[in-house]
């Protein structure tokens, strides 16, 4: 694509087309605005068990009035928080007829979150100032719960893997009709903050009832006493249980006391090789041995697929960016379709029923995946092929912000929805392997997305970051600074914040004028 095209996409500021008001978040059709707000994607485990008493405790403690309920799983990873909250919102949807509102509690800007929620699935004018005063996402957020649609019934507001309560603090609805549960790994949390549900590892009868799920009665009563110690080896983790009791439903000749020895090995293995496991619990060192035994089953392309897939963000996964993705590195889509195959018998990603062909992996999982990354080299065995698989995953994620039309419709935020996190990945980790002729279409899709809703506050901090890294990296007399510029002065301009604008749009004219020439078809592009 050409710079002219390029500036002829970014530079086009002005209003949202919107060809139709129905459109498709996910698999459901909605109509803006929807009658309940519900973002809820996940349909469960289908082996869930031992979690019975927990649940009944969220539900009694969210029920009662006076105040906003709050309440915290805090727990390691692998024991089932996120797995906890998915079956309570699903069982209890029904108990929230103002609807769910599921947000990543690993996001910085948990503001921004909200708004875009609000944006996405209320689908109403956020209130851009007050009194003359721009709002700040904060203060966005908190317009937001005020002016939540429906206007009656209790919401159930789910904050997952939290990991900085005081950020929390800051955009908790203020009202009685909302109720927040939050997981999070953090522990002794502050009482007059949340009331905490502590998520521990399963009880061995519960242990024994899931992994007896996986493998069937007949095989547990054949070998209790090896039943048990395998339930206790992986620390009764749900994570490790699935995963060796998938390993096992595959091996129906393979013994549960052979199972606990090859676990035994791997263990050891892993511990003589990185010492750094000494940061992993005993708990997980037990769902590490079991994940490196499903590691070794497959297929060495499926392992490659299963490098691939750690450098996408902890969030939706659609297939199709892995398809090309795996276009890009000349794979056989036969040989991408079965290796997803292999990683979902093998309990390595999870499918996502209620989202056409979109996945997730637990972070654990991920965490190991990454450890993989490095270390596997090209079927020649001569290349390795970290850097590789960074530059193409980047590369396919370009590839489908250039696709941004110069009108922005909901169709079109609908489609790209999912993609957004893993742009943001991009501009938040990998931003050093994306090519200088790319590097400010990484920030123009993320700034883009939230200027079509409208959301110019959640859109800013994108334009000045790409602003501040053409600088960095290409230098302040670069055609792409004017660039920066301009898009930056045009946000501006459509919050009504002329004073600003102006002096970027003749700064972006003057720039372009300097190092295109006066007579360059870019310097036209410029309005005054």
């Amino acid at each position: 694509m050409t710079d002219n095209n390029l500036q002829g996409i970014i530079t086009q500021g002005g209003k949202v087309i919107v060809k139709d008001s129905t459109f498709n978040f996910g698999s459901s059709q909605q109509t803006s605005p929807p009658n309940i707000p519900n973002n809820l994607i996940r349909k469960g485990a289908v082996n869930f068990v031992g979690r019975e008493n927990e649940l009944a405790n969220i539900h009694h403690q969210l029920q009662q009035s006076g105040k906003v309920a709050i309440s915290a799983v805090a727990g390691m990873g692998g024991v089932g928080k996120t797995e906890l909250a998915t079956q309570y919102a699903l069982k209890h949807e029904a108990d929230y007829p103002g609807g769910i509102c599921w947000l990543n509690g690993r996001e910085s800007e948990l503001a921004a979150s909200i708004v875009q929620f609000y944006g996405l699935y209320i689908a109403q004018e956020i209130l851009q100032e007050l009194g003359g005063k721009l709002l700040n996402p904060q203060e966005q957020a908190r317009w937001c719960w005020q002016h939540w649609q429906p206007s009656e019934g209790l919401v159930l507001v789910v904050f997952d893997d939290v990991t900085n309560l005081e950020h929390l603090q800051e955009i908790q609805p203020p009202a009685n009709r909302f109720r927040v549960l939050i997981t999070t790994r953090l522990r002794n949390l502050n009482p007059n903050f949340v009331r905490e549900i502590s998520l521990d590892v399963l009880p061995e009868n519960k242990a024994l009832e899931l992994l007896t799920a996986f493998v069937g009665e007949k095989r547990i009563q054949r070998e209790e006493t090896a039943a048990k110690q395998l339930c206790q080896w992986l620390g009764y983790l749900p994570l490790g249980l699935e995963l060796v009791g998938q390993y096992l439903a595959e091996d129906p000749d393979l013994s549960l006391a052979e199972m606990l020895e090859r676990l035994e090995v791997q263990r050891l293995e892993d511990e003589a090789l990185e010492r750094r496991q000494a940061t992993l619990s005993a708990a997980q060192l037990g769902v590490k041995a079991a994940f490196e035994l499903s590691w070794r089953e497959l297929g060495e392309k499926t392992q490659l697929v299963g490098a691939l897939l750690s450098l996408f963000a902890p969030d939706v996964i659609p297939w199709q960016l892995v398809e090309s993705t795996s276009e890009l590195l000349n794979w056989a889509e036969a040989d991408v379709n079965e290796a997803k195959k292999q990683l979902y018998k093998r309990h390595l990603i999870q499918r996502l029923e209620d989202k056409n062909a979109c996945y997730q992996i637990h972070p654990l999982i991920r965490e190991f995946l990454k450890g993989k990354l490095g270390k596997i080299n090209t079927f020649t065995g001569t290349e390795e092929l970290g850097v590789e698989f960074k530059q193409v995953f980047v590369a396919a994620i370009i590839a489908k912000v250039k696709e941004i039309p110069q009108a922005i419709t909901l169709e079109f935020i609908a489609s790209v929805q999912d993609t957004i996190p893993h742009l943001q990945e991009v501009a938040e980790n990998l931003i050093d392997v994306v090519r200088d002729e790319d590097l400010i279409w990484v920030f123009v899709g993320l700034g883009k997305f939230y200027e079509g809703q409208g959301l110019y506050v959640l859109a800013e901090p994108w334009y000045v970051q790409c602003l501040s890294a053409i600088k960095t990296r290409l230098g302040e007399e670069h055609p792409y600074v004017a660039t920066s510029l301009n898009n930056l002065a045009l946000l501006y301009n459509s919050q009504g914040r002329y004073s600003e604008a102006e002096p970027l749009l003749l700064q972006a004219l003057e720039m372009r004028k300097r190092l295109l020439g006066e007579e360059h078809p870019d310097v036209a592009l410029i309005p005054i």
